[in-house]
């Protein structure tokens, strides 16, 4: 899919400020009702941009009400949050669960890529879920836990199957984040060890994911790639985001040296703990994770680029600077885990 809206840098930093806004309402809210603002403030945010962007015979369309699902299970959850019920519902929709999924497809399918980034990267699943087994709002026994972190298990596994077979190289990126998304919140659901680990992977799939996009949507920019194909063949061109794309994605998928490492061994034992399955499964996604990645990557800059890739402007200047900034702490968080170990323990 084609972002249709046309850049508006000021308008776009507005949206995306307030996004961030919620999100720290959300991650760092003081009492519920602060959280549910939050909550609901980072899922309006991007489906009012899908409203009001789209052309006037698809803005409430069946396509456009299917997000609604998410903002209707988290205000549910909002003013009832003893309710085991709505608990579930909730993190389970909010979280993009199989079959829930599908309202964060129909939303991709409706927002430009720097405001569905936003919702991806606030991590709203698995803030709900931080905040409904933190806090203790209601009380959900551990079978009940393992089955829930086996939804997210297999979801992770849908997701990351999606990289594999999607041509748009956002959409497929924006996959991988997804599925890294599932196996966070799977983890938080799986014992105190997951809920520690959660904190370390989520800095670290966090700031991957952004190191990707900001690459592809310069690419998308400047040589109007929208397809992985064999012959894009940009590493010649731009060798130095090529570095970086593939630097932040071992990172991302969890190869030694990055934080995501770390977290991923911490999250394995926190799920063969109380659910072999689960470690599978779990291993299964992050290896295919990788298949997807190396997928993205060669049929973006492997190969000699075909005639018609022509560049249309130069890179921006801040562009390889801020991929640094996002590799570096990646780096950092990997050799000093326990900033973020210490973060997590707090609950």
């Amino acid at each position: 899919m084609k972002d249709t809206h046309l850049p508006n840098p000021r308008s776009d930093a507005r949206r995306v400020t307030c996004s961030l806004v919620a999100a720290a309402l959300m991650w760092w809210a003081p009492n519920h009702a602060t959280f549910t603002a939050g909550l609901l403030g980072v899922l309006l945010m991007p489906l009012l941009v899908s409203i009001i962007q789209a052309p006037t015979g698809r803005r409430f369309g069946m396509e456009g009400l299917v997000p609604l699902l998410a903002i209707a299970a988290a205000a549910a959850h909002g003013m009832r949050p003893d309710s085991k019920v709505l608990a579930i519902v909730s993190m389970l929709v909010v979280g993009g669960a199989f079959p829930a999924h599908l309202w964060l497809e129909a939303l991709r399918a409706r927002t430009p890529s720097c405001e569905f980034l936003t919702l991806v990267l606030a991590q709203p699943g698995l803030a709900l879920a931080v905040h409904i087994l933190g806090p203790q709002t209601v009380m959900l026994d551990l079978g009940l836990r393992n089955d829930l972190a086996s939804c997210f298990v297999l979801t992770a596994i849908l997701q990351t199957g999606m990289s594999l077979v999607r041509d748009n190289p956002m959409r497929a990126v924006l996959a991988l984040g997804l599925s890294q998304s599932a196996l966070l919140t799977a983890g938080a659901m799986a014992s105190e060890h997951g809920f520690t680990a959660e904190y370390l992977m989520l800095a670290g799939a966090d700031l991957g994911l952004a190191a990707l996009v900001l690459v592809l949507a310069d690419l998308r920019n400047r040589y109007a790639l929208t397809r992985i194909a064999p012959d894009n063949g940009l590493a010649e061109a731009e060798p130095t985001l090529s570095r970086f794309f593939v630097t932040a994605g071992w990172f991302m998928i969890g190869l030694p040296g990055g934080v995501v490492f770390f977290a991923e061994d911490l999250l394995f034992h926190a799920l063969i703990e109380h659910s072999p399955s689960n470690a599978i499964g779990m291993i299964f996604a992050s290896v295919m994770n990788g298949v997807g990645f190396y997928r993205i990557h060669l049929g973006v800059f492997s190969g000699r680029a075909r005639d018609s890739i022509v560049q249309a402007g130069r890179r921006p200047k801040w562009l390889a600077p801020a991929l640094a900034v996002l590799v570096l702490a990646t780096l950092f968080l990997g050799l000093w885990p326990q900033l973020m170990l210490g973060h997590g323990g707090q609950h």
